[in-house]
C-alpha cells in the first residue's frame, strides 16, 4: 500500500468545535453561579469563606480549563490543517507524527488530574549575584530583591538566600531556596507577593497580595523530628490579637501555627507561620484537627510506610484586628486567618478533607 493514511480531518474539526462548545459551556455556569452567589441572602464567615473561595480559587480555575479546552480546539484545527496540507497531491510527505497521536495529546488534558507541583516560569538569562554584585543583600540577614527593581524573565541565583525568577514585568514570582536550618533564610522570613516558593525541595508555599501565605502543597510527605524550632518568632506571633469572647465566654487565644508541622520537614521561618486558633491548632480528643491531620501523616509514614500528598488551602478574612490592614503595613503574619480548608490524599484517593473555621462563632476582635 502507498500513501498516507490519517485522521478523517473534517471529523477532527467537528471535535475541536465541541470542544470550543464545551468551553463556552464552562464560561457561562461561571458566570451563572458567580450570579445565584451574589444573589442568596446569606450572611457571616461561612458566607464569607465560600464567596472568597469561589472569587478566588474556583471561579478562576473553572474560566482556566475553558481557556485550555479553547486551546486544545485550536490544535486539533491546526493539525487538521497540517495533514490537509501534507495530503495534497502537490505536497512531499513528510515524516510527521499522526494525527491520531496528536488528537490523544489534545484530549487527554480532560481526564481528571492530581494536584501537580508548580514549576518556575521560562526566563531568557541568569545572573549570579556574588557579594560584590550591586544587587547583592548588604548583611547576612538582609534579603534579597524586596524594594529593588529587577530585570523580567530572569533567573537570579543568590547564594544561601535562594534562587529566583521574574516574569516579563520583572516581579518575583519563583524561588526556589533552603530553609529551617541553624541560619534563618531571610528570604523566607520576608516574603514576595503573589509568588510561589519552592522549599527544600519538599514544599510549594503560594503567597497573596500582600505577600501572606495562602496555600501549601507538599506532593510527598517525610517526617523529619529534627528540624529546628524558633521560640522566638513562635513567641512574638502568638502574644498578639487575641479575640474577646461574647461577653459570656473567655477570651480566644491565638497560637502561632506551622502551616507545615515541623515534624513533617516544616521550616522555622515566618512563611511557615499563621495564627491558629488553639482548638484548631491543639490535640483535642475525639475532633479532626490540624494536629489530627498531621498525627495521621507522621504515623501513617513511619508505622505504616504509607505515601501521602498534603495541601492547605489558607482564607483571609477581612475581619482583622484593629491596627491590622494594608493601610498599616502589618507583616503577613500579623493577620488572622478566617478558615483552613486541609486535604490529604493517599496514593491518589482523598481520604481528608477538613474546613477549619478559625473565628470562633461569637468572638470579636476588640476595637
Amino acid at each position: 500500500m502507498t500513501g498516507f493514511l490519517g485522521a478523517d480531518t473534517d471529523e477532527v474539526r467537528r471535535i475541536g468545535g465541541d470542544i470550543a462548545t464545551g468551553a463556552g459551556r464552562i464560561d457561562a455556569l461561571a458566570e451563572r453561579l458567580t450570579a445565584v452567589l451574589a444573589a442568596v441572602a446569606w450572611v457571616g464567615p461561612d458566607a464569607d469563606a465560600l464567596r472568597a473561595d469561589w472569587a478566588l480559587q474556583v471561579r478562576p480555575a473553572l474560566l482556566e480549563r475553558g481557556e485550555e479546552l479553547r486551546r486544545d480546539s485550536r490544535e486539533l484545527t491546526d493539525h487538521a490543517d497540517e495533514q490537509d496540507d501534507a495530503s495534497s497531491p502537490s505536497a512531499a510527505q513528510p515524516a510527521v507524527q499522526p494525527l491520531a497521536v496528536k488528537l490523544v495529546a489534545a484530549i487527554a488534558p480532560l481526564a481528571p488530574a492530581e494536584p501537580t507541583a508548580p514549576g518556575p516560569p521560562p526566563t531568557e538569562r541568569t545572573v549570579t549575584i556574588g557579594p560584590d554584585h550591586e544587587l547583592a543583600p548588604g548583611e547576612d540577614d538582609e534579603p534579597f530583591g524586596i524594594g529593588v527593581e529587577l530585570a523580567p524573565s530572569t533567573t537570579y541565583e543568590v547564594g544561601d538566600h535562594g534562587t529566583f525568577h521574574t516574569d516579563e514585568t520583572g516581579a518575583v514570582v519563583y524561588v526556589e531556596a533552603e530553609g529551617g536550618g541553624e541560619n534563618m533564610n531571610p528570604n523566607l522570613r520576608e516574603t514576595f507577593p503573589d509568588a510561589v516558593y519552592h522549599v527544600n525541595d519538599l514544599a510549594y508555599y503560594r503567597t497573596d497580595e500582600l505577600g501572606r501565605t495562602e496555600h501549601l502543597f507538599v506532593p510527598e510527605v517525610i517526617v523529619d523530628r529534627d528540624m529546628e524550632r524558633s521560640q522566638s518568632i513562635q513567641s512574638t506571633i502568638a502574644e498578639r490579637w487575641d479575640m474577646a469572647g461574647d461577653g459570656t465566654s473567655e477570651p480566644v487565644e491565638y497560637n502561632a501555627g506551622h502551616v507545615l508541622a515541623r515534624q513533617l520537614g516544616g521550616i522555622r521561618e515566618e512563611i511557615n507561620y499563621t495564627r491558629q486558633w488553639d482548638e484548631v491548632n491543639q490535640s483535642r480528643s475525639g475532633v479532626e484537627n490540624i494536629y489530627s491531620v498531621e498525627s495521621l501523616l507522621a504515623d501513617g509514614v513511619t508505622e505504616d510506610g504509607r505515601s501521602y500528598s498534603y495541601e492547605t488551602e489558607i482564607h483571609w478574612g477581612e475581619e482583622q484586628p484593629a491596627g491590622v490592614g494594608p493601610e498599616f503595613d502589618s507583616e503577613p503574619w500579623e493577620y488572622v486567618p478566617e478558615s483552613y480548608d486541609v486535604t490529604v490524599t493517599e496514593d491518589g484517593e482523598e481520604i481528608v478533607d477538613l474546613h477549619l473555621p478559625n473565628y470562633p462563632d461569637g468572638a470579636r476582635f476588640p476595637e
